[in-house]
């Protein structure tokens, strides 16, 4: 049975990581697509052709969420190809290495303008394509982080930051939203196996694996099975919540 049948969704961040595993995912089950990624058109254009082949229909999008215009015409162009939007996966961010203290401000405002800026400006672009439906629940899930949780003393703040308030923001548009049919929750992963660990030197990357309490890093599967789980209406009944996939790290 496919969950998401002849439905419509946009994601973010599509092009690897997360957002990939969500796509490809979302297209096995017969959902057809809008594909945003900011950096790399050649690995978004990859994408796009694997999810073809589950035969759905695709639009992909390079732009920069960041950018008020770009999220205006993505959605313009959207609405225009199919009509309407059923889901919206934010799953865009990006991070920054340095601490508080040798931060710059360069790194604090790249970091909130997009991973809290640029998502909020996409659901303000799109929830209106979202608020129509009295047959089935539309849904919005974020990607957050198990950062907006529980902080790590070495992390940069602004990426913290811009979590967290992705949590607050979603809970805030779950509340306003109810009575409309349109559930919005978000997903905390923890250490997901994806470009950033894997770029770890293998000491610190075996610290890691034994720092969580089932011994390994999650994959992005896993977190795209839960994405769908909250894509379909078998979550018709859960809003304004953060669902949380760490391997037991939050016990500890």
């Amino acid at each position: 049975m496919k969950k998401l049948f002849n439905k419509v969704a946009v994601i973010t961040g599509a092009s690897r990581g997360i957002g990939r595993a969500i796509s490809l995912l979302f297209s096995e089950n017969g959902c057809n697509l809008i594909l945003i990624s900011r950096d790399d058109e050649k690995a978004l254009r990859e994408v796009e052709d694997e999810c073809k082949k589950f035969n759905i229909t695709t639009l992909a999008l390079s732009g920069d969420i960041s950018d008020k215009n770009f999220c205006k015409l993505a959605a313009i162009r959207s609405v225009e190809k199919f009509e309407h939007i059923d889901i919206l996966i934010n799953s865009a961010g990006v991070i920054a290495r340095s601490s508080f203290d040798n931060m710059e401000y360069a790194d604090w405002e790249g970091v909130i303008d997009i991973n809290l800026n640029g998502t909020m400006q996409v659901i303000k672009e799109f929830l209106p394509y979202l608020d129509h439906s009295e047959q089935y629940n539309k849904k919005i899930v974020t990607i957050t982080s198990q950062m907006a949780y529980l902080p790590h003393p070495g992390a940069n703040p602004s990426y913290e930051v811009s979590k967290s308030g992705l949590v607050a923001l979603s809970r805030h548009l779950a509340f306003k939203n109810a009575k409309k049919n349109i559930n919005i929750n978000c997903i905390a992963p923890g250490s997901i196996n994806t470009d950033m660990p894997k770029s770890m030197p293998e000491e610190i990357r075996e610290r890691l694996r034994r720092s969580i309490p089932m011994q390994r890093l999650g994959e992005p599967i896993e977190v795209a099975k839960l994405a769908l789980f909250l894509s379909s209406d078998d979550s018709d009944y859960i809003t304004g919540t953060t669902c949380h996939i760490n391997g037991g790290s939050l016990m500890i």
